[in-house]
């Protein structure tokens, strides 16, 4: 597979969450196995409380997310605002990545979902403010195996099969806007982990449209940028242009 992470790996340090609320703590205890910290989702869920950075009922607000990983000394930074570009810039130094989302929109499949998501969408309730994301995951990889269709990776502790689940991008972007495209990342990669050897140069185009789609709310456009990419990449005879130029 042509990945950019090490989705394979993550899979088998993914863990469903006990309760509603904790996600992000899960999130962040699955990580913290990778760097060799074995905690409980109780003892996570009693540390953050005691610090409190989890509320029963409410969960962990997108500032404290990353404050248990660096509770155990591993180092973490916040974005907001970030790009496709971003996580896989991440993913590729072998960081481990959190993000926020709306969960409904990527675990609400079928027409009605469709059709919740349409009127949303038509009449400017998809954002943050109307419909703000509930739920954090862990973004293991992007799968470029085919560049005009990228899959994101995820360990989704919310759902029974959430080990390495994989959306179309925009998709997971449409998820993603609701937390205003934020993230946090680990400064540095798990001792155990593997860092993949992929050109980040081949995803630029996806990357840089997502700032502008983030911007239009026309998520699409990172689709057709991959599409885009695929066309530059493996369709125009530049020997000829460069010839006649």
């Amino acid at each position: 597979m042509n990945y950019i992470g090490d989705p394979e790996f993550q899979t088998d340090h993914w863990e469903q969450q006990f309760f509603n609320d904790n996600c992000a703590l899960v999130a962040q205890t699955t990580i913290l196995e990778q760097f060799g910290v074995d905690i409980t989702q109780e003892e996570a869920c009693y540390i953050a409380y005691e610090n409190g950075w989890y509320t029963p009922g409410s969960g962990t607000s997108p500032e404290d997310m990353g404050n248990l990983l660096e509770a155990a000394g591993v180092p973490v930074h916040h974005v907001q605002n970030a790009t496709i570009l971003d996580l896989a810039h991440e993913l590729q130094q072998g960081h481990r990545v959190m993000v926020g989302v709306n969960s409904s929109e990527l675990w609400e499949q079928g027409n009605q979902a469709d059709f919740w998501n349409w009127v949303k969408e038509a009449f400017g309730l998809d954002t943050p403010q109307f419909s703000p994301a509930d739920h954090a995951i862990c973004v293991t990889g992007i799968d470029m195996s085919d560049p005009s269709n990228p899959q994101i990776i995820i360990n989704d502790s919310g759902v029974a099969d959430g080990a390495g689940k994989s959306y179309p991008l925009d998709e997971f972007a449409d998820a993603w806007q609701n937390s205003d495209f934020r993230y946090v990342a680990t400064d540095v990669a798990p001792p155990s982990g593997v860092i993949p050897d992929f050109d980040i140069g081949s995803f630029l185009g996806i990357g840089t449209t997502l700032v502008v789609a983030g911007a239009t709310s026309d998520i699409v456009l990172a689709t057709q940028a991959g599409e885009f990419v695929h066309t530059l990449c493996n369709e125009i005879d530049w020997d000829q242009i460069i010839t006649a130029v």
